[in-house]
């Protein structure tokens, strides 16, 4: 049975949840994400270039982006939210003005399908809690 299938066939989500906390897999997601966010990036570089400052968009998306291990920011978050069509909301721990949480939805005004939590440069899955 393939990934897909089992993570189909689990409606508690605990598969899911092992292939995420086990790093072999994990990575793999995250390399891949990290694919598509610089072929956007590239291919829209009259918009982006202008907020890289190293020498050229390539370089930066060779070092930064495509590298394992190297944090994201808003541009490649940006990058990543316009290559997959999906809207981010991220809260942000560091962004507020001490008493309250700062939050940015990527692109604003569209109704987020993911949720981060942005803490001392690492961003984590928030699940929504919904009031029934």
């Amino acid at each position: 049975m393939c990934v897909l299938e089992q993570c189909e066939d689990d409606e508690q989500g605990d598969t899911l949840l092992q292939l995420f906390n086990d790093p072999t897999p994990s990575d793999n997601l995250l390399q891949y994400l990290r694919l598509p966010t610089s072929a956007y990036l590239q291919n829209h570089s009259d918009f982006f270039s202008h907020f890289v400052e190293l020498p050229c968009l390539e370089v930066y998306c060779a070092q930064e982006v495509e590298t394992m291990a190297m944090e994201c920011d808003h541009l490649d978050i940006l990058a990543l939210s316009e290559a997959l069509g999906v809207s981010i909301h991220i809260v942000s721990v560091e962004g507020g003005d001490g008493e309250r949480l700062a939050h940015h939805t990527i692109p604003e005004g569209v109704e987020p399908c993911l949720h981060l939590l942005y803490k001392t440069a690492h961003n984590d899955i928030l699940y929504p809690h919904h009031c029934h």
